[in-house]
């Protein structure tokens, strides 16, 4: 398995699903590249959450941040969007949870989720809709929350791959032992995608947090995904492990190099 390592300047994610549930993803953002292949969004009907399908279009432009981190590594994955978070990055919990469970049902390969909750009671159902998903052999890839204390869901579960940032390059994967959040990726003063104004000069901007991280795990794990879509979560957090390691020991290859390109610039 730990050979896919050497394949990975091959492959560009083509064929891989990626579900990014966020805020909504620009479709003709130049950053996503043609690759956004389905928009839906959760909305809430009385006391129920239902998944509706929905334009193209971003609330704020942190789906759009993601979308683009995505694809530095997996230029050819494509990309559904599930909006849960609307003004001001808010979510409520219960539409994760709505997104989650929706997810368990469809044709995907791996989950980016750039938020989490800090509310307890639902963290047996999340736990449960997290399971569910890893039994399909689909990898949820989840952001460090901003929360000093306390636990974060489903970031802190074991069956997902956690991420933090660091001031590293964008290719750079760090392993972090016997953490819970278990990698750190480049998240500091990091140019991404966003959400495209009318009359603004740049549909980007410079950012940091672990939000701008995960996408960029995601991105290598539908890289990894390409050339092996039968991989199980458990494989593929092994494999981002052996990545980190292999580079701790100074492995770089000419194509880690194009990760810090904007991903329109190697579409």
């Amino acid at each position: 398995m730990i050979e896919l390592l050497n394949e990975l300047h091959a492959s560009r994610g083509a064929g891989v699903r990626v579900a990014i549930v966020d805020s909504g993803v620009e479709g003709d953002h130049p950053w996503t590249g043609g690759r956004l292949a389905a928009s839906y969004r959760v909305e809430k009907s009385g006391d129920d959450y239902r998944v509706v399908q929905g334009e193209a279009v971003d609330m704020i432009g942190h789906g759009t941040a993601v979308a683009g981190n995505i694809r530095r590594f997996a230029p050819e994955a494509d990309l559904i969007s599930l909006q849960v978070l609307g003004g001001g990055l808010r979510a409520d919990s219960e539409a994760l949870l709505a997104a989650l469970r929706w997810l368990v049902g469809q044709d995907i390969h791996v989950v980016n989720l750039s938020l989490s909750t800090m509310r307890e009671q639902f963290a047996l159902r999340m736990g449960h809709a997290i399971d569910d998903l890893s039994a399909r052999h689909v990898s949820c890839i989840c952001a460090r929350g901003y929360h000093l204390t306390g636990r974060a869901y489903p970031t802190d579960f074991a069956g997902v791959v956690a991420v933090s940032y660091k001031e590293v390059h964008p290719a750079s994967l760090i392993f972090r032992p016997r953490d819970a959040v278990e990698f750190d990726a480049s998240g500091v003063n990091i140019e991404v995608a966003w959400k495209t104004e009318p009359g603004s000069p740049s549909a980007t901007r410079v950012v940091q947090g672990s939000s701008f991280a995960c996408p960029l795990v995601t991105g290598l794990s539908a890289r990894l995904l390409a050339l092996n879509p039968d991989l199980a979560p458990y494989e593929l957090k092994s494999l981002l492990k052996a990545y980190a390691e292999r580079q701790a020991g100074g492995w770089w290859e000419p194509w880690m190099d194009t990760v810090a390109l904007p991903p329109v610039a190697v579409a």
